[in-house]
């Protein structure tokens, strides 16, 4: 594969002003090890409309019944592993899927032991692929495969999301391929946040907080009391978080400092690192305390998503960070507001800010890949772009077309699905239509007709913090070709001893008010290569 010099490239924002290598792929037609039909170029039609005997041109089905089946790799929190698009799609295209599904928990081992072993799936997918995934296994390696002129040739509702503003831009490598079949999708611009009991807040006769000094207090009100009224007054755990995704880190922005779960921040306007900074020690000083009176769950750093919902369930959090209350509460979604409270960003009249996730528009670029083992990787790309349909983007994100969602003029009503059976309700919940970690597609505002929406507690958390949200988003970013290995290898280092030494400073294991701690801390990163890895990412500001 032809590679180009390229430096370092930044992007602004996830949908606008991304410097990348060229567009659609250079002199490189897209091709792969296990693709026996040859490139795109080479392709043949014959007289059935079929290219190189397998897939029809145009039109649907894509195959012949029982002529083409693929494997997927994806992480995904499904308990039975069944999904009713999925099903819809084998309908439409005769097209077979073998599904390989992982709890997120271990599907990393696993998809890394899979890539070791040259055993991996036609297509992998989810939240386990990365930047650095793409540049070793795809630009450096060859064992994910350009797609770009797959797109071009087979798959125009693909290209028309390729074509959208800066879409395309962020999606091209520096070697200017396109490995990942795009996930463009509306999003949110706050991503985890706490979520507070309103109810507890009641039952110990408090406010909201405001500042950190009224959270403490409520904390110790919750431990205190009998908070959530069972008559058991030592049950209650006043603060815990998603185990796989706690962004503890992000409450430094109380303190002034807002960063991610990697201790990249935004201070006066520009990109940090602060996981080095002063604020971030004084914030680690502050949830230690915390931690050490009893308020803090003592399993925060031990425990699986399956205990920390189990917890939930029971009513004993008093706040928890998640992405939306719903995923630990053991309370669904309904038309009503549920008990929890969003927890608004404290001390703002001290400088208190929360980072903004996106500008509410987000290109996911690394949600699925075509790996060299896949057969005729065009069937695998006009699968995703039946898939991306308005119709089928619809089943995938809200609910089949017939079932819960039903044509209505120039828009589409969506029902309560309270009204349906309950055998039909779990087939078409929410996390069974559709592999919520693979990539998806609606156009951007596309709204529902409901007579009774469900209430929308991201809205909420939104509008409750917009005014309170960083300007800049941490832009995303590509290596120099040349780096890629070195990167790769830093960033895993870095990230597990950002997360280990957390845990050890908020747990008291290491005092981090003590300087020689802190300081052992610093030089840690150092050693570890955090120079280099800040210039491959262009960062050039380490916060103090």
């Amino acid at each position: 594969m032809k590679k180009k010099t390229v430096a370092l490239l930044l992007s602004a924002a996830m949908l606008s002003g991304t410097i990348a290598g060229c567009g659609s792929g250079g002199s490189d037609s897209a091709s792969g090890g296990g693709n026996d039909a040859g490139s795109v170029t080479e392709a043949v039609v014959d007289a059935d409309g079929k290219v190189n005997g397998v897939m029809y041109e145009t039109g649907l089905p894509l195959v012949d019944e029982g002529a083409y089946s693929f494997s997927i790799f994806c992480d995904d929190s499904s308990e039975t592993g069944e999904f009713y698009m999925l099903d819809e799609f084998k309908n439409q295209t005769n097209v077979d899927v073998d599904l390989r599904i992982f709890p997120y928990e271990t599907a990393t081992e696993r998809l890394n032991l899979d890539l070791n072993s040259g055993d991996y799936a036609d297509l992998i997918g989810g939240w386990t692929l990365s930047d650095s995934m793409i540049l070793t296994y795809g630009v450096g390696q060859g064992v994910f495969i350009p797609l770009e002129d797959y797109f071009a040739k087979y798959c125009p509702r693909i290209t028309e999301i390729l074509d959208l503003p800066g879409v395309r831009e962020e999606m091209t490598a520096p070697d200017g391929h396109i490995y990942t079949i795009p996930y463009v999708c509306d999003d949110t611009t706050v991503n985890y946040s706490p979520f507070i009991n309103g109810e507890w807040l009641k039952n110990v006769n408090m406010e909201m907080p405001t500042t950190t000094e009224e959270f403490e207090a409520v904390l110790q009100a919750f431990k205190d009391q009998d908070a959530n009224g069972n008559g058991d007054p030592s049950d209650e755990i006043p603060f815990s978080a998603d185990p796989n995704n706690k962004h503890i880190e992000a409450m430094t922005g109380w303190f002034g400092l807002p960063m991610d779960k990697q201790g990249v921040g935004i201070k006066d306007g520009k990109v940090t690192f602060a996981a080095l900074s002063s604020t971030y020690r004084e914030f680690l000083s502050w949830f230690n305390s915390l931690y050490e009176k009893g308020l803090v769950d003592v399993e925060l750093y031990t425990q699986d998503s399956s205990t920390w919902e189990g917890k939930g369930s029971q009513d004993l959090y008093g706040v928890s960070i998640a992405y939306g209350s719903s995923e630990y509460s053991g309370i669904a979604q309904s038309t009503e507001k549920s008990k929890y409270d969003v927890l608004p960003v404290l001390n703002t009249d001290q400088g208190g800010i929360w980072l903004r996730a996106t500008n509410g528009f987000s290109v996911y670029r690394t949600q699925a890949v075509v790996t060299d083992n896949a057969k005729n990787p065009e069937v695998i790309c006009r699968w995703f772009d039946n898939a991306f349909q308005l119709e089928n983007g619809i089943g995938c994100n809200r609910g089949p077309v017939g079932v819960v969602t039903f044509k209505e003029g120039d828009g589409y009503r969506s029902i309560d699905t309270t009204t349906l059976d309950e055998e039909t309700q779990e087939k078409v919940s929410w996390s069974n239509l559709w592999p919520q970690s693979l990539p998806k597609y609606l156009p951007s505002g596309f709204e529902f007709i409901e007579d009774n929406p469900i209430y929308d507690e991201k809205k909420v958390v939104e509008q409750t913090y917009e005014e309170d949200l960083t300007d800049e988003i941490i832009p995303s970013y590509w290596v120099e070709l040349d780096n890629i290995d070195r990167f790769s290898d830093i960033s895993t280092m870095l990230q597990d001893y950002f997360d280990q030494q957390q845990a050890m400073f908020v747990t008291g294991e290491l005092d981090v008010d003590d300087d020689a701690a802190w300081q052992a801390y610093v030089d840690g990163f150092y050693s570890l290569g955090l120079e280099d890895w800040l210039s491959m990412r262009g960062i050039d500001n380490v916060a103090e």
